[in-house]
């Protein structure tokens, strides 16, 4: 099969033949419409972990239907549409191939209302969404730094859908997307400090993408005792004043899966895809992200 592999750290990207992995106990072998590109896909080639085995397939997230079934698996089928994260670094597997082998708990049934292309799209993004606004709780305003990416947007959809005014960050051109997916407030972040152009204070802050110095520069606009999550870790170690200041790690799982199918298939979310490249393209497709170049999320279709 084709797979888009590398054969150490900080090797070039390149488009080989592996063998088709045989999938064990409690997995599934998935035959792969299309594969989501997150930047953590490039940065396992950098050596953001160190437990790899290569030749690796690179990626994450894909989509697909099942192919076969491995031992003790009760809950899919031969034939059966899914959707989760197929990385299995340890065994040098990923999902930009032609066939990947995933555990029966990282997937979920694949959103009826959308194409298994889109799927692909959804989930290390979504699930990192969901769980970011499942540890802010109920608050009524909320102000996301980094909207426009591929969290960002899932983040900004939700948020609304649970009734939540969004303040998002993003440039004029991305102003009317933003306002689609239901951000109340739009601040251009090109413009000016940010903390400038907030109205009003925010119970809340999701920041995707500042520094240390960054979220300094917003604590005016986030009130007494509020919520400040950053899944870029750039929380100093003694916290912030006068605020609860995390830095946040995402879980993952099937049961996280299930909730944005539903989510999708609700109407509350559509998939912002930013570009479309085919396996072969994949490569060229990492060092744009790599090169913050990227524009929006980018699926691998296969």
């Amino acid at each position: 099969m084709r797979a888009v592999t590398v054969s150490g750290f900080g090797a070039t990207p390149e488009v080989t033949d592996r063998p088709v992995p045989e999938p064990g106990r409690g997995e599934v072998l998935v035959r792969l419409s299309a594969a989501g590109l997150n930047p953590f896909d490039w940065k396992v080639i950098d050596g953001a972990i160190n437990d790899v085995a290569f030749p690796l397939t690179i990626g994450t997230d894909g989509a697909g239907t099942i192919e076969r079934i491995g031992a003790d698996v009760t809950g899919f089928q031969r034939g059966d549409p899914v959707f989760g994260q197929f990385s299995k670094a340890r065994q040098g597997r990923g999902s930009y191939a032609e066939m990947a082998v995933a555990s029966e708990d990282a997937i979920a049934p694949a959103p009826r209302t959308i194409a298994l292309s889109e799927a692909a799209a959804v989930p290390t993004a979504g699930m990192t969404a969901l769980n970011l606004l499942d540890r802010i709780g109920d608050v009524d305003r909320l102000l996301i730094v980094g909207a426009t990416g591929g969290v960002g947007t899932f983040t900004t959809q939700l948020a609304a859908a649970r009734g939540i005014t969004v303040v998002a960050t993003a440039t004029g051109g991305k102003a009317d997307l933003m306002r689609a997916l239901g951000a109340t407030e739009i601040v251009d972040h090109t413009a000016g400090p940010v903390a400038d152009q907030v109205e009003s204070p925010v119970d809340a802050l999701i920041d995707l993408v500042s520094d240390s110095e960054g979220l300094h520069g917003l604590l005016p606009v986030v009130r007494p005792g509020g919520t400040i999550l950053s899944p870029v870790f750039a929380v100093p170690e003694g916290g912030l004043p006068g605020v609860d200041a995390t830095n946040f790690s995402s879980a993952a799982g099937a049961g996280l899966l299930e909730r944005l199918a539903r989510e999708i298939d609700a109407g509350h979310v559509r998939v912002v895809i930013g570009d479309t490249v085919t396996l072969s393209q994949a490569p060229d497709a990492l060092a744009r992200s790599r090169a913050g170049k990227a524009r929006g999320k980018t699926v691998i279709v296969i």
